[in-house]
């Protein structure tokens, strides 16, 4: 009922939706969140019509790919799918999904270095955050305790062009020089940059050496507006709350 008290009707095609998003819920599905894809509806209307699942299959596959989900993943999912409605053709299913997973997994990738600064995308820093956690899961420890995000945020007010960039430039180079033990170096927009770093007793004051050669780079010459920021974010509990602390500190 909606909030009038009116009876909603439930299409046969919902009510497959709704009973294979809570069958994946109760089998483990990694993305809850993310599982809607307008590629559900369509595989749900064409198996409860016998008709065609091809297309929207490849579609479901390709969004899985760029989700992040394995195609084992997947598949177990689309096979919830088929243990609902055993009339659907199962391996058609299977197949269609996995050439869109597959197809997507292949594509060329978009840009993972800022060409200016030679940082890493915030999509590759994502898709490293993804990996630490997952890997946190699986040993049974807690990302928060063994890695962090050092975070530099430059002052650009006023500055346009070129000389906008020049700070960050600079300071690029600086994160390098410190952090060289292959820590993720990512660029979330032009005044804020990352690193993904393990948690040792040398953070703290490898941020706060950072923030020194900034400065020396930086301020008082024309690359910057004022004094740049340093600090050492903790990563939450969960990667999509890591996801908006990334997002909130692009801003």
């Amino acid at each position: 009922m909606d909030s009038r008290g009116l009876r909603i009707a439930v299409t046969p095609a919902a009510g497959l939706r709704l009973q294979w998003e809570a069958r994946s819920a109760e089998t483990g599905w990694g993305f809850p969140d993310d599982w809607y894809h307008p590629a559900i509806d369509a595989i749900c209307e064409a198996a409860l019509a016998a008709g065609d699942l091809w297309a929207p299959g490849e579609r479901l596959g390709r969004e899985r790919a760029a989700l992040g989900a394995s195609l084992g993943e997947t598949l177990a999912d689309v096979d919830v799918l088929t243990d609902l409605v055993p009339s659907v053709p199962a391996e058609s299913l299977r197949r269609a999904v996995s050439l869109g997973w597959a197809d997507r997994t292949i594509a060329p990738p978009a840009a993972v270095v800022d060409p200016l600064t030679g940082l890493a995308s915030p999509d590759y820093l994502e898709t490293r955050l993804g990996e630490i956690y997952a890997s946190a899961e699986a040993r049974g420890a807690t990302v928060s305790s063994e890695h962090a995000l050092v975070v530099v945020r430059i002052d650009l007010l006023g500055r346009t062009g070129l000389v906008r960039s020049l700070p960050m430039v600079m300071s690029a180079d600086v994160l390098r020089t410190v952090f060289a033990a292959g820590q993720t170096l990512a660029l979330l927009s032009d005044r804020v940059a990352v690193v993904l770093a393990p948690r040792n007793d040398l953070l703290f004051r490898q941020a706060a050496l950072l923030h020194d050669l900034i400065v020396e780079r930086t301020v008082g010459d024309r690359t910057s507006a004022g004094r740049p920021e340093v600090w050492v974010e903790m990563l939450p509990s969960t990667l999509e709350s890591a996801k908006l602390v990334v997002g909130d500190l692009a801003r």
